[in-house]
């Protein structure tokens, strides 16, 4: 990813409609990074939305 860019990861939807519910997400170490890249950085926000 980019600056620019961002990724939004769905932890939880009540909803039993047939959308997707949840998301799985992981990490690997990938080989072909040089040994002289910068280290990665993230941001975690959680938030709950509520609509009526």
């Amino acid at each position: 990813m980019t600056r620019d860019e961002a990724i939004l990861i769905k932890c939880y939807d009540s909803r039993k409609d047939g959308r997707a519910r949840f998301s799985l997400h992981s990490a690997f170490a990938d080989p072909t990074t040089p040994a002289d890249a910068p280290p990665r950085e993230s941001i975690e926000i959680r938030a709950f939305a509520f609509f009526a």
